[in-house]
């Protein structure tokens, strides 16, 4: 049995409990503890990969390629660190970012700039080596490319560390965000700010999502960063509820932060808890142009994702970023150039969006909103005035504004543009609005479902009316991060009061906070239409939402079944043979379908799954309104 156990996980590693990671950004750490050491505390914490920076400032695996570029050599730390760890089942994960330091921002360490050849060069040296995946972060957009190729033909795992300036860089390359992240086979996200950069980090899900890439979540406690383990175990524990991830990752630097992180402390906050994956779609359509000037519209695509993934989050939508429409999204964000030297046209697929009338479709220009006769039938739709020049005006302050009488930060004290428009320039609904040296200027505007959203470079608190819009869902300003689902989380990076309406029927919440110094309460309160929760910085909040009508699949869940066994936990469900579903119920009767087909109804909670299958299927429960799901994978011959 243990063999065919052990075979299992190999056929199917995706069904391991959360893979935890250590990353070592330069080498100290290991030099210090030592690297015998050093792997053995990691395979004693539960670590099942190890990300080392080969090559901070000196580099410390043999490579003919970077001795030729004049780099200066400090040692063959790796090889022992591989034989090390993969004796004992980690991975070691190879960080060659410095390479791309080197050539984005002339880092005066030693050597030359390398190519594009050097680089796949190197990364096969390191293959040569047996590491398990190479990682970066700011490859220009031709190295990932490269790069990919040549990890895919040795089967090796290509990461690339999203931080969210990366798409100005790639646009740098000539190159889009889409072209690049296309090329790798993980997107890690590098949350390290408390602020909204914890937000605009959710930008990796979103490429992710309409890439078909798996994401990767990664922290620091640094006092640059966000200060403290139990911070940023806090952190890990809302990325784990909000993404469900393969792998979580810690950046550890120094020996007292190595030694009191334990890893599956995550498992433990979160116990009684468990990803609820969303079930809407925001579409955020980014259509910039390939002009030069559209550099900036990128930049502030970067600053305003924020408000757009915290408004999704907080409505209940999961966000996919295309360049192109998606056919069958419940809500489009469309974020474009209007105007900088000429006119930006938009393709049909974009256009088409505006001539149906039962989805919501927001529209936000980064530029001059322009009134040429395609445009003035977009103007059309939000009820703008279509003959009058508007033009965008630039600033650094954070400007208020209100909506529904309550006052909220519209633009950011990053930079931002927004266009001139006057509440008498508009036909349609002004639902948000601000004053900017004495003259009032409309932010929101809406006409049926179309919705204008003046400013590029917005203020993360946006999020608040653009949530509204979407679901009726977040009522008041919040400086954190939300994710709302049947399991949902907040974080805050500032002191900010949570008041939110729940877009599902909700009876009564299973509440925890666990605050920045680890202490943690939980407690059990009624709903009645709004939550509100006053939050400090730091705080993780998880919210458990309990139906009026609740149902759950109790079996099978997240375990490996044989002939309607139970035979160990895992992190996905697997089902040899026949299985009996059971379910957990206050209705008085319940139906079960697999992939959609109705197999099942009836007043018992148990039945009894006896039909040939193979492959990956959806079982679900539904009671009423209520219902919920699990993925298994199948094999029943008999």
């Amino acid at each position: 049995m243990k063999k065919f156990i052990a075979l299992l996980i190999f056929l199917f590693p995706f069904a391991n409990a959360i893979h935890f990671g250590i990353h070592c950004d330069g080498v100290e750490l290991i030099e210090e503890i030592g690297v015998e050491n050093f792997v053995n505390a990691c395979y004693e914490k539960g670590y099942d990969a190890i990300l080392i920076n080969v090559m901070p400032w000196k580099y410390y695996f043999e490579s003919p390629t970077l001795e030729n570029l004049g780099w200066e050599f400090g040692g063959d730390l790796l090889k022992p660190l591989i034989q090390e760890a993969h004796s004992k089942g980690i991975k070691v994960f190879a960080d060659v970012q410095t390479l791309a330091w080197k050539v984005r921002e002339d880092y005066d360490n030693p050597g030359r700039k390398p190519t594009k050849e050097d680089v796949a060069n190197i990364v096969l040296e390191l293959i040569e080596y047996g590491v398990d995946g190479i990682s970066e972060e700011l490859f220009p957009a031709e190295w990932m490319k490269e790069v990919y190729m040549i990890c895919n033909e040795h089967n090796v795992t290509y990461i690339h560390k999203h931080i969210p300036f990366d798409v100005v860089f790639f646009y740098f390359d000539e190159s889009t965000a889409f072209e690049a992240y296309s090329n790798c086979n993980i997107i890690m996200t590098e949350d390290y700010y408390m602020n909204d950069d914890l937000a605009r980090n959710e930008m990796s899900a979103g490429f992710c999502n309409s890439l078909n890439k798996e994401l990767w979540i990664k922290s620091c406690p640094e006092d640059w960063a966000l200060g403290s383990i139990n911070d940023m175990e806090n952190v890990l524990a809302m990325r784990a509820l909000q993404y469900n991830p393969n792998y979580i990752f810690a950046m550890i630097y120094e020996k007292e932060d190595f030694e009191e992180f334990e890893p599956h402390i995550m498992e433990e906050i979160i116990d009684n808890f468990s990803y609820a994956e969303k079930e809407k779609v925001l579409n955020v359509i980014v259509y910039i142009g390939d002009e030069k000037e559209d550099l900036d519209a990128w930049e502030l695509f970067d600053i305003n994702y924020a408000f757009i993934a915290n408004s999704a989050g907080a409505s209940g939508y999961k966000v996919y970023i295309t360049n192109e429409p998606m056919k069958n999204a419940d809500a489009y964000f469309i974020y474009t150039r209007g105007r900088v030297n000429d006119t930006l046209h938009l393709p049909s697929s974009i256009l088409s969006l505006f001539n149906q009338s039962n989805k919501l479709v927001f529209l936000e220009v980064a530029n001059d909103l322009p009134n040429d006769e395609e445009w003035q039938e977009i103007r059309k739709k939000f009820g703008i005035d279509e003959s009058k020049e508007f033009w965008s005006i630039f600033g650094m302050k954070r400007i208020k504004a209100k909506y529904n009488g309550i006052e909220y930060y519209h633009l950011s004290n990053e930079w931002y543009l927004f266009n001139n428009i006057e509440p008498e320039d508009v036909k349609g609904n002004v639902l948000s609005y601000g004053e900017i040296n004495g003259t009032t200027y409309a932010f929101i505007i809406k006409k049926d479902n179309f919705i204008f959203i003046n400013g590029a470079g917005l203020d993360a608190q946006v999020s608040f009316p653009i949530s509204n819009l979407l679901n009726d869902a977040l009522q008041s300003p919040f400086d954190g991060v939300c994710s709302v689902a049947k399991t949902s989380c907040f974080y805050a990076y500032n002191d900010s009061f949570l008041e939110i309406r729940f877009p599902y029927d909700v009876k009564e919440i299973e509440l925890m906070k666990r605050d920045i110094f680890g202490n943690i309460k939980q407690e059990k309160i009624k709903y009645g239409g709004k939550f509100e929760y006053q939050m400090k910085k730091g705080d993780l909040l998880i919210l458990k939402l309990i139906g009026n009508v609740s149902i759950h699949i109790l079996r099978p869940r997240n375990h490996l079944y044989i002939n309607d066994r139970e035979i160990m936990a895992l992190r996905k469900t697997i089902v040899f043979g026949k299985i009996t579903i059971e379910v957990e119920t206050t209705a008085d009767y319940i139906e079960i379908y697999i992939n959609d087909e109705l197999k099942y109804r009836g007043e018992e909670n148990k039945w009894l799954f006896d039909e040939k299958a193979f492959g990956m299927y959806e079982i679900k429960a539904v009671a009423y309104c209520a219902e919920d799901k699990v993925r298994a994978f199948i094999c029943n011959l008999a």
